[in-house]
Formats: structure tokens, sequence, C-alpha cells
């Protein structure tokens, strides 16, 4: 008898619209479970199960940064997954037009990987050792804040050979494939798609000229084409989440 195809599980981000009991019970009725954010830390809904922190980690983590994150992720017996991004590739965080620009100190690559390990040895030594961990690919803007940590093959060598997941944003990589001038499906083939455990689903702007930035517009039937191939061709995708503009993430 042949088996039946595992699904991946709908987890359904936690935002504004949880506030509403009613709301709530809606959503978390159609969802197989919940994802948390950082400004959702604090919510006591069930069946939370993925957690995405806005934290680099490919930067250097401080104490701070630790501590921090101990506190968020103590509140969360029930975690599966948690998930970080490496948006730059500077300590700097200044902001022109919704973009970063190169500011503090500019890692290098090898620094970059360099942090990523130790952050990941300290993780792993603070984890229950059944939490998976994994990266989200991050868009591309045309500033030197946005150079190595967007390019595939650093991705990959982050996700594995530190052993990690990949969490895929497909907005981002349309929108840093439209920046850079690149093919969608060679950029995206050329990330560490075994490793693939989540997908980000939301839609991006895209011009025809000028840059593409990260909207999280619902996504469109083509949008949801790409979706049901990458999930019939990656089965170990483990969860999928939509992150739309009304979600306000």
């Amino acid at each position: 008898m042949l088996m039946a195809k595992k699904m991946p599980l709908i987890a359904t981000p936690i935002s504004h619209l949880f506030e509403n009991h009613e709301h709530a019970l809606q959503i978390i009725a159609a969802s197989d479970c919940l994802e948390v954010r950082e400004r959702s830390w604090d919510s006591v809904w069930p069946n939370q199960l993925l957690f995405h922190i806005d934290k680099d980690l490919t930067l250097k983590w401080y104490d701070d940064t630790r501590a921090y994150l101990e506190k968020l992720i103590d509140q969360k017996p029930d975690l599966e997954l948690v998930t970080f991004q490496a948006p730059r590739c500077c300590e700097g965080e200044q902001l022109i037009d919704g973009q970063y620009q190169a500011s503090g100190k500019i890692y290098s690559r090898q620094q970059l990987l360099d942090n990523a390990g130790e952050n990941l040895q300290w993780l792993r030594g603070f984890l229950d050792k059944g939490i998976k961990i994994g990266l989200e690919n991050n868009n591309y803007y045309p500033t030197p804040a946005y150079d190595i940590v967007t390019d595939c093959d650093f991705i990959s060598e982050v996700v594995n050979e530190l052993g990690i997941h990949l969490l895929l944003d497909i907005a981002h990589a349309m929108v840093t494939c439209h920046n850079r001038g690149l093919r969608y499906n060679d950029y995206v083939n050329s990330l560490p798609l075994a490793s693939l455990i989540q997908l980000h689903i939301c839609r991006p702007e895209v011009p025809s000229t000028g840059i593409a930035r990260d909207l999280h517009e619902a996504p469109d039937h083509l949008m949801m084409r790409e979706v049901v191939a990458l999930v019939k061709k990656y089965p170990h995708i483990r969860y999928c989440s939509i992150w739309i503009v009304i979600l306000r993430v």
C-alpha cells in the first residue's frame, strides 16, 4: 500500500489579529501550528512550534544578545524550530528609505562565517536538543551592506558547513534577483534546498524598472504555483507561513 505524502504544516504568525479573542480562535482553527515573532513573545496561545527571531546569525553576539535570546526562548517550551536572519554584513543599523547602509564594523566573509559558528555553538548548548535551527535568506538592495550575505554560495556555506536548515523567503529571493539582475530559478536552485525546512510566502513589489521591494502583499496565483512546485519537489519542507501586510510584520 502506498503511503500518503506528508504535507507541510501551516504555521501562522501570531499577529495583532490575535488581540481579538474570536479572531484568534478562528485563525488557530485554520492553522496547524503558530509562529512566534519577538513582538508576540509573551503570547500564551497553544501550539507555538516556531520562533522567527530578527537577530543576525552572522553578526557577533554579545552577552546582552545571548541573555535576550534566552529570555525569549525560555518562554516557549514546545518549540521545534528557531530561525534567524542574515540581512547585512555590518554591525551598524543605519537605514535610508528602508535599506541598510554600510555603517559600523564591516565584516569579511570569513568573519561572518566565524560569527555564525560561534553563535551556533552557544545556541546549541542552550537549546533543547530536539529544536532545529534555520537561516532565512534576505533580500538584496543596492548598498554595500547587502554584499556577501545575499550570495547563494555564502548562504549555502553557512547552512551546509554548520549543519542547519534553510528558511526560504520567496519574496526575498524575488527581490534579490530583480535588484541584482539574476534569474530567479538559477538563484533559488543554487540555495541549499536539500536543507529546506520552511517557506515564507508573500508577494513583493517587482516593477518593470527600478528597485523591487518586499511589501508583504497577499500571494497571487503565480506565487502559489511556485509554492506548490516547491512543496512537490522538496517533500522535506516541514512548514509554510504566509506573511502579508495585514499581519503587520
